[in-house]
């Protein structure tokens, strides 16, 4: 078994996590059953955890036709950095700002500015996301500096 540079890896790590933004710039699931691995994990910043790659596709198809997630619209390009931690596992983290976004009853959100956690696996030979992590930044800080 051969594998790739650690260039052509990140490079291969940079098109998931671009198809990932355009999946969600598009509110498009069709590409995201590929970035998963089977047994995935998912917690978005709402404290929703799933687990296994068919629930998480469900759930972003329904959020995705949902009107108050579909009124969000990511502002500019997503800003990410990946590190590896060994051949086969990499950790990316991810920052994007959604504007327009509305909660459950209609309330717009305040702009989000929302960072991810990715773990992912060279699995068969490709990169796919084993572990998700959403949150948003909070305007406050707990410590001053």
């Amino acid at each position: 078994m051969t594998h790739n540079t650690q260039s052509t890896d990140e490079e291969e790590i940079e098109q998931l996590l671009m198809a990932s933004a355009q999946a969600f710039r598009e509110l498009d699931t069709t590409k995201l059953a590929q970035m998963y691995a089977e047994d995935a994990d998912w917690t978005n910043a709402f404290g929703t955890t799933l687990h296994g790659r068919d629930a998480i596709v469900e759930y972003h198809e329904e959020l995705f036709e949902d009107p108050h997630f579909s009124r969000g619209k990511i502002l500019g390009e997503p800003d990410g950095s990946i590190r590896f931690v060994s051949d086969d596992v990499a950790v990316a983290k991810t920052f994007v700002e959604r504007a327009g976004q509305e909660s459950a009853e209609g309330d717009e959100l305040p702009t989000r500015r929302n960072h991810s956690l990715k773990v992912l696996n060279r699995q068969d030979e490709k990169w796919v996301i084993v572990s998700e992590m959403y949150m948003d930044e909070d305007a406050k800080p707990t410590l001053d500096k």
